[in-house]
């Protein structure tokens, strides 16, 4: 499934093929809120997680760029390899 075809879905069916198909690939603490981020194809889901009630507060989708970026520093996996 591509990025374009995804983003077509209504909100519940994307999240039913995240959790279905997405593939985890690691996550980034700020101070009040995780991430976790996931690939599907060749794209990339971010999941935003409230840390003290342990809630999602939202998704973000993207091919690239600083979303992608802040998790380079914290891990050393070849995203590349992932996807």
């Amino acid at each position: 499934m591509g990025l374009y075809d995804y983003l077509k879905l209504s909100q519940e069916e994307q999240w039913d093929i995240l959790w279905d198909v997405g593939v985890y690939i690691t996550s980034y603490k700020s101070i009040d809120c995780s991430y976790r981020l996931y690939a599907i194809d060749k794209f990339f889901v971010e999941v935003e997680m409230c840390v003290s009630k342990d809630t999602v507060l939202g998704m973000g989708i993207f091919k690239e760029g600083k979303n992608l970026e802040k998790y380079f520093s914290n891990t050393n996996i070849d995203i590349s390899q992932s996807i």
